[in-house]
């Protein structure tokens, strides 16, 4: 049985992808002066999992072992300041 739908992305910065050429953007079908990355994604096993899902956090909490729940993305507050 599916419970649950979980979102994951390819993680660029572990596989070390790396941006090979820039590409115009269009707007409006019309070519602008604004370009973009063109990036060269790596095959790897490294993948991103969103874990704060509003509509599955608790079936995705239940399966991630206690020390991946701690986040590394957290900001310390006193030494933001410094």
């Amino acid at each position: 049985d599916i419970v649950c739908i979980v979102n994951i992305q390819h993680d660029c910065v572990k596989s070390q992808c790396t941006d090979t050429s820039q590409c115009r953007l269009r707007q409006e079908r019309t070519e602008t002066t604004r370009t973009k990355s063109v990036i060269q994604h790596k095959s790897s096993p490294f993948y991103l999992l969103n874990a704060y899902s509003i509509h599955n956090y608790a079936q995705i909490q239940s399966v991630i072992p206690p020390s991946l729940r701690e986040t590394s993305l957290r900001v310390n507050m006193q030494q933001r300041f410094v």
